[in-house]
């Protein structure tokens, strides 16, 4: 696959329904009783319903992974807020805070040791995902589809840059061989900020993620 067609490739993506996004891929938490109960937003819970998140890849990605929790009753948050475990991206829990349905990631090992509780008096921080839930599975759909065509794009990048070092290219003489696949990646940014308008401009859970593929 070339460059021109890896963009017609995220284009179809970045416009596919999310039924299209879905079918015919393993889910978790389709149908799932207890989200029902959940005190989130009834649109979110529709859409989270209605397609659950992706399962655990079958590749070397790292995407986002269903794992919604069994109970009714939402964690004790560390700021005082409540969520429900929706799943996890790396070693973060990926979880919809109570009433809002706002998205966040809970970093690993978020219980501060009492030694340095004076310096996170509220608990460790978490990074806003998605300002909706109805967003953030929007979101979660698309980057799993989207992920094996940007790495690709990465690994070419990669194999450019290679080829001209080998062929005794200068450096300062060198067009950047990734400056393709980093407009690539802005432009994905670009349409999942359409999706979510308070996603962060420069950093955060999104940026830093489609930014930085591997």
């Amino acid at each position: 696959m070339g460059t021109e067609e890896t963009w017609r490739g995220v284009d179809r993506i970045l416009d596919a329904s999310l039924d299209d996004l879905a079918l015919g891929v393993d889910a978790r938490g389709r149908a799932a009783p207890q989200v029902a109960d959940w005190r989130l937003p009834e649109d979110g819970r529709v859409i989270l319903g209605s397609y659950g998140l992706p399962a655990p890849r079958d590749d070397d990605y790292l995407g986002v992974v269903g794992d919604l929790q069994e109970s009714t009753e939402p964690h004790e948050g560390v700021d005082g807020r409540s969520w429900y475990v929706l799943g996890s991206y790396d070693r973060s829990r990926l979880a919809a805070v109570e009433w809002t349905g706002q998205v966040v990631a809970v970093p690993a090992g978020s219980q501060v040791h009492p030694d340095l509780a004076h310096l996170h008096p509220s608990g460790m921080s978490l990074t806003p995902v998605n300002s909706t839930l109805g967003a953030f599975v929007e979101c979660a759909w698309r980057w799993h589809r989207l992920l094996p065509l940007l790495a690709d794009e990465q690994e070419r990048a990669g194999e450019a840059e290679v080829s001209a070092l080998k062929a005794g290219q200068p450096v300062q003489d060198m067009v950047d061989p990734y400056a393709g696949y980093q407009e690539l990646c802005r432009y994905v940014l670009s349409r999942f900020r359409k999706i979510d308008p308070e996603l962060e401009a420069d950093s955060g859970f999104w940026p830093d993620i489609i930014i930085d593929v591997w």
